[in-house]
């Protein structure tokens, strides 16, 4: 899923995913390439190798001479996708159907991340110093059809851009980034004109757009465009499949379109993709994928140890690895976290616009409990809003730190007495009631702190409220037998807050049941405190309304998958320009971060420019810090990736790579074949 160069380094090139924050916790370790089950799941962060892994992405020597095409992959959501128009598609569940249908103009190697040829062929950066650049590109000239029979024409990737321009589909951020696409006037075969400075032009301009066709785009409204009622066959792109079925609630259905990829699609395949010692050229080989809806994690993971799907939507669950390393036909293909999953502040809510608060209620969030007590240490401890996979520009490589546990990324560890889970009750009230603020060298609520690795500080220097406890008058804090409240200027929280208590979305706890514990131990701890705080069970797609559209929300859990490997998602999640303010539109940035408490706007703008990928990546790893003090997001953790794949009737899966079950999917639905099917 993720499209980049190396050399301009971003996985920005469309959209980040939604995931549920609790789905697909495994591991990050790679011990091994077999893909069977025999592996050792040591817990190895897997940070030994140059590209952040143990042992190398497989190598593939089987010829597609040699696979006779065939075969349905079976794959297991835990929860429904939202839309099948890619304009309006915010969730990895639909994303993983909509994938194959559409081309974009460039692709990411997903081994090295290099920026690879797709749509496009060809580019050049002109007048990089000027304030706003020139892209100029080719595009192929034969092997691609729309999946209607249509004839692909090179107006449509005119239309697609100004698609953009015009409409500034909230889904997609690429409009930012440019003013104009039209037919060059020179060699070249189109222009854009940057509307402003890009480091990552060729992967955030060049792959920010799904080519669409104008004869089926041009003359609908697109929010109200239903694909899979208008078209017999659903969305039309050029890619390799269709989406021929689409029930949001039960199931979905691609077809993988055999006579294209035969005739046209694989034949003309780029050089680069034949070259490649983990791909296999020539595929799609699977008739289709059937994705099934299971409304649950749980349930969705059951259906795969009895046999009813063949993978599913991320790690396998913590508790069946056992088990599935026993059962016999069962593999765990090995591969790194593509997103991290998080809690975020709603910024603009008082008091959860200081900085103070919001690190203060971090120290009370046990990352023990739930690492260890409720997932086994199956999951990675969240710092940075980076996925370990994606290291490049993690402030630890940046700085010859040691990744994950370098103490400048452990300033938000659980303020325990005697490292017991018993929350240290007087140390984080006296931070609150000093007016600390965790930003340079210091001890903060007892525990050392050696300052960032860039030594950026906070956005705040001392706290932004006055912070006193006193008599306990809110009723839950007087049921929990708090012997203190806080109050915030005088007032406490429900004074502040309209009567309410500050509100914890939770996945439903019958869903996400782990989850469920660590938050009711999080407002626990907090309560212990004096702060009140109460917790609301609310559905998936429910809550991704409430908190990326109309921003009604304190605290909610969440995660992203196919998140930036050179760090350009930190522009969309924390700028302020991607802040929604009750648009009833979707925005990156729910938290509000850079619009109120606190702002790393200057140094995100000075990174998203920059295109010398080494001093990017410099800039990035100290927005990132900056960000990480501010806290507008508290990084619960990173998965440890096992994916499950039915192994003894499949095989040419990829491991070692990114998100090999949505990041990578791509990858993965292109080189999977039936063993059976391998003529040898």
């Amino acid at each position: 899923m993720p499209r980049r160069r190396n050399r301009s380094g971003t996985d920005d090139t469309r959209r980040n995913f939604l995931k549920a924050s609790g789905a697909g916790a495994v591991a990050l370790s790679l011990a091994g390439c077999s893909g069977e089950n025999n592996d050792d799941d040591s817990n190895n962060t897997g940070t030994s190798g140059g590209d952040g892994t143990t042992q190398p992405p497989n190598t593939v020597d089987v010829s597609p001479e040699n696979i006779k095409p065939g075969g349905t992959l079976r794959y297991g959501l835990p929860e429904a996708p939202d839309s099948p128009n890619i304009m309006l598609s915010g969730s990895v569940y639909s994303a993983a159907a909509l994938l194959p249908v559409y081309d974009y103009g460039t692709a990411q190697d997903p081994v090295t991340f290099e920026v690879k040829p797709s749509v496009f062929t060809d580019w050049e950066l002109k007048n990089a110093d000027k304030e706003k650049p020139s892209v100029y590109f080719n595009a192929r000239k034969k092997g691609l059809e729309w999946n209607d029979g249509e004839k692909f024409k090179m107006e449509d990737i005119l239309f697609s851009y100004q698609f953009m321009l015009d409409n500034e589909p909230g889904e997609f951020s690429v409009w930012n980034d440019f003013e104009k696409i039209e037919e060059a006037s020179n060699d070249w075969d189109f222009h854009i004109k940057l509307s402003r400075q890009v480091g990552t032009w060729d992967s955030t301009v060049l792959a920010g757009a799904p080519i669409i066709p104008k004869h089926k785009w041009e003359s609908v409204d697109y929010k109200n465009y239903d694909p899979t009622k208008a078209n017999e066959e659903g969305p039309v792109g050029t890619g390799p499949g269709k989406l021929v079925k689409y029930n949001p609630d039960t199931s979905m259905q691609i077809k993988f379109r055999r006579d294209y990829i035969d005739n046209t699609y694989a034949l003309n395949q780029l050089q680069w993709k034949k070259d490649h010692k983990s791909l296999i050229h020539g595929g799609p080989f699977l008739d289709g994928v059937n994705f099934k809806v299971y409304g649950g994690q749980g349930p969705m993971t059951q259906a795969f140890m009895q046999g009813e799907v063949d993978t599913h939507y991320g790690s396998l669950d913590v508790s069946k690895i056992p088990k599935a390393k026993k059962q016999n036909g069962l593999g765990l293909i090995k591969g790194f976290d593509s997103g991290f999953s998080y809690y975020g502040f709603n910024c603009r809510r008082q008091p959860l616009d200081d900085v103070t608060f919001r690190q203060a209620m971090a120290f009370m969030y046990d990352d023990q409990y739930w690492v260890k007590s409720l997932k086994g240490d199956f999951v990675i401890k969240g710092d940075y809003a980076q996925s370990p996979g994606y290291k490049g520009v993690r402030p630890e490589t940046v700085h010859g730190g040691e990744l994950l546990t370098a103490p400048e990324t452990e300033a938000f560890n659980f303020r325990g007495v005697d490292g017991k889970k018993k929350p240290d009750v007087k140390a984080v009230r006296k931070f609150l009631t000093d007016g600390q603020v965790v930003s340079g060298k210091g001890t903060y609520a007892g525990q050392e702190f050696p300052g960032t690795f860039s030594k950026v500080k906070a956005s705040q220097s001392e706290a932004k409220y006055d912070y006193t406890f006193e008599n306990v008058k809110t009723q839950s804090l007087k049921e929990a037998g708090t012997d203190k409240e806080i109050r915030i200027d005088g007032q406490t929280v429900p004074d502040m807050m309209d009567g309410n208590e500050i509100t914890i979305f939770i996945d439903p706890p019958s869903e996400q049941p782990d989850e469920a514990k660590a938050i009711e131990q999080w407002a626990k701890n907090l309560r212990q405190v004096g702060i009140p705080v109460r917790t609301e069970p609310i559905a998936f797609n429910t809550m991704t309304g409430k908190v990326y559209e109309t921003e009604e929300f304190d605290i909610y859990p969440m995660g992203w998958g196919g998140t930036s490997a050179y760090g350009t998602s930190l522009h969309s999640f924390f700028h302020s320009e991607n802040a929604g303010e009750d648009t009833e539109k979707f925005a990156y940035n729910s938290t509000g971060y850079g619009v109120s408490g606190g702002s790393s706007d200057k140094l995100l703008t000075d990174a998203y420019s920059e295109t010398d990928p080494k001093k990017r990546a410099k800039k990035f790893s100290k927005a990132m810090e900056k960000i990480y003090l501010d806290m507008p997001y508290m990084l619960r953790d990173y998965s440890k990736f096992r994916w499950p794949m039915n192994t003894a009737k499949f095989d040419g899966m990829v491991e070692n790579i990114v998100d090999p079950a949505y990041a990578n999917w791509d990858a993965e639905y292109g080189n999977i074949y039936l063993k059976e099917n391998l003529q040898k």
